[in-house]
């Protein structure tokens, strides 16, 4: 879980600069602004950790997908198998990066798209966003050799909304959470 942790702090640390020279956050003094450059950087730093891969050409990369689908190699589609194996073969380090890792590192992805924009706000368009990107990079992995797992998307789904579910609690308490909004 370090590991995946300085990972996450070094690709934050190299996509800075660029977002600093891109968006000049401090000519805007809003805010908003600097919350926004947090959650680009969270989602870069997700999508780099989350894409790495084999990569090749675009025929390789088809190609492996397609026979791991007829084989189900690294493959699984059955809900709470990989949950139910992880409870029934405890470890905590295994425990910590699958279960609770990915549930954590969603969390903010979730909180993040609520705070930033209120038309985010509606229950259907959470569930919708909380699916999404995790179906995207589930669905990218199996093009690159990583593990796709439906556990995986349930897992990153349950983070997403409990992010919401946050914010929802945060803003009740703190009403000026708004002044991130758009």
């Amino acid at each position: 879980m370090v590991l995946y942790i300085i990972k996450f702090g070094v690709i934050v640390l190299a996509v800075l600069p660029v977002w600093l020279l891109v968006r000049r956050p401090w000519k805007r003094k809003q805010p908003r602004e600097w919350a926004l450059g947090a959650f680009a950087l969270f989602v870069a730093g997700l999508l780099a950790l989350t894409l790495e891969g084999e990569y090749g050409t675009p025929g390789q990369m088809a190609g492996r997908a397609l026979t791991r689908i007829e084989t189900g190699e690294g493959v699984n589609v059955v809900p709470f198998r990989a949950i139910s194996q992880y409870m029934e073969h405890f470890n905590v380090e295994v425990l910590g990066i699958n279960l609770i890792g990915n549930i954590v590192m969603f969390i903010p992805w979730g909180f993040g798209l609520v705070l930033l924009w209120k038309k985010n706000r509606h229950p259907a368009v959470i569930a919708a966003f909380s699916l999404g990107l995790p179906l995207l990079i589930e669905t990218c992995q199996l093009f690159i050799g990583r593990s796709v797992d439906v556990d995986d998307l349930l897992l990153n789904f349950t983070g997403s909304c409990l992010g919401a579910g946050i914010f929802s609690v945060l803003r009740r308490k703190w009403p000026g959470l708004d002044r991130f909004s758009k």
